[in-house]
C-alpha cells in the first residue's frame, strides 16, 4: 500500500532520526532532486555527503509512496569491500526500522539481505520476487550470480538468481575507483541489458566521489557514454554553509618522523609506536593506517609494549583478517565514544573507502 508523507523533508528526517536522541537531518538539495526527477546513471558527489542515504531514501520513496513504475523492486548494493556491506546494511535497517517498512520476505514490506562470503542466507530473497527488497553484497557475490555462476549456492539456483537480477533490478555500484575487474563487467552487463529485451525494466547507478565515466568505456558500453545522465552539486548548492563545511573542510597533513628502510627495520616499529603516542590526545581516537597485516600486528604490539605505565589510551586492531563476531564486536565498540584516555585505532587499508568514523 502506498503511504501518505507531507513531503519528501518529512520522510527523510523520520528515516534519518535516532529515536530518543536526535531528529532526523533535512535532505540536500541533490538528495531531493533523486526523489523528484528521473533517475541518472551517474552520481558524482564529494564524500561525506550522504550518497547511501540519497539512492536508498529516494528508491524507497519512489517505491512505497509514489508508486514509481520506472524504479526497479529490487535495489541491489553492490559493493568492493565487506567492511562497507556490514556499514551499509546497519544504516539502511535504522532507516526502515525508523519508517516502519522492514519486514521478512513474504509479510509486503521491504526485506534486508546481505550476499557475501560467511552470510547465513544467501537465497531466501529468490522466494519472494514480487516483493520490493534490498540487497546488499560484495561484488563477488552479485556480479558472479549476474554472470550465470553465482558463489556459493547451488548451480541449479544460478538461472534463477540470474533472471531476478537482470529484470526489475535497481543496481548500484558504489566507490566504483575500488571494483578493478568488476567495472568494466558491470558496464558490459549493462550494455546487454540495453540491447536485449528484458521482462521488467533493470538500470544501473553507478557512484563515487572520483567518478571518471571513461572507466565504463568498454566495448559494448562506450556507445552509451556520451548519453549518460551525471547528477553532481550545481554552483548553487556549493555555496550552501552545510555543504561548504564538508567539502571544504581544512585536512592537516603532516609527514611522520619514522620511515622504513632496509637498514632500520627493526626500530621502525617501535619508533612509529612512540611518534602515535606522542601525538595522541586524551578523550579522543587516533586512526594508524598501515598498508600489512604483520605491520599493524607488530605495531599494535610496540604500542602496548610503551603504554604500560600510568592509564593507557584504549588500544583497538582492525584487519580483514578477524572472524565474523570479533570483527562486529569490534566495529560496535568503535561507534561508542572514547573513553577519557582516549583510544588508538590500527587498522589496513580495510578501513580507509567509505567506512564512517571519526578521528582526531
Amino acid at each position: 500500500d502506498s503511504m501518505n508523507y507531507e513531503s519528501y523533508e518529512s520522510f527523510f528526517r523520520l528515516a534519518t532520526a535516532y529515536p530518543d536522541i536526535s531528529d532526523g537531518n533535512s535532505p540536500y538539495p541533490y538528495q531531493k532532486r533523486l526523489a523528484s526527477e528521473n533517475w541518472p546513471d551517474l552520481l558524482d558527489i564529494p564524500t561525506g555527503m550522504g550518497k547511501t542515504a540519497a539512492v536508498t531514501l529516494a528508491w524507497l520513496w519512489k517505491r512505497r509512496v509514489k508508486n514509481d513504475s520506472d524504479t526497479p523492486r529490487r535495489l541491489v548494493w553492490c559493493l568492493p569491500m565487506r567492511v562497507l556491506v556490514e556499514q551499509t546494511h546497519h544504516e539502511i535497517c535504522r532507516w526502515l526500522m525508523n519508517l516502519e517498512l522492514i519486514g521478512e520476505p513474504g509479510d509486503g514490506k521491504v526485506s534486508v539481505h546481505i550476499l557475501m562470503g560467511g552470510a547465513d542466507d544467501l537465497k531466501t530473497w529468490a522466494e519472494h520476487p514480487e516483493e520490493d527488497m534490498i540487497l546488499i553484497g560484495t561484488q563477488d557475490m552479485l556480479l558472479s550470480r549476474a554472470l550465470m555462476r553465482g558463489y556459493g549456492m547451488s548451480r541449479y539456483q544460478w538461472p534463477v538468481h540470474f533472471a531476478f537480477l537482470h529484470n526489475d533490478a535497481f543496481w548500484v555500484f558504489d566507490e566504483i575507483q575500488l571494483m578493478g575487474a568488476g567495472l568494466p563487467t558491470s558496464a558490459q552487463l549493462e550494455a546487454f541489458r540495453r540491447n536485449s529485451p528484458l521482462s521488467k525494466q533493470s538500470r544501473t547507478l553507478w557512484v563515487s566521489a572520483t567518478l571518471n565515466k571513461d572507466w565504463l568505456a568498454t566495448v559494448d558500453f562506450r556507445t552509451h557514454i556520451d548519453g549518460l545522465k551525471r547528477e553532481t552539486l550545481d554552483e548553487a548548492e556549493r555555496t550552501l554553509p552545510a555543504i561548504r563545511q564538508r567539502i571544504e573542510a581544512i585536512k592537516h597533513l603532516t609527514p611522520v618522523r619514522s620511515t622504513l628502510s632496509a637498514t632500520n627495520d627493526k626500530q621502525y616499529l617501535p619508533n612509529l609506536a612512540r611518534e602515535i603516542l606522542d601525538a595522541h590526545q586524551p578523550g579522543t581516537t587516533t586512526l594508524v593506517i598501515v598498508n600489512r597485516v604483520d605491520r599493524a600486528q607488530g605495531l599494535h604490539k610496540a604500542i602496548a609494549a610503551l603504554s604500560r605505565t600510568g592509564i593507557p589510551p584504549a588500544l583497538m586492531l582492525l584487519h580483514a583478517r578477524f572472524r565474523p563476531a570479533e570483527r562486529r564486536a569490534l566495529e560496535s565498540k568503535l561507534k561508542e565514544a572514547p573513553a577519557e584516555q582516549g583510544r588508538i585505532l590500527i587498522a589496513t587499508q580495510a578501513i580507509e573507502a567509505g567506512v564512517d568514523i571519526t578521528s582526531r
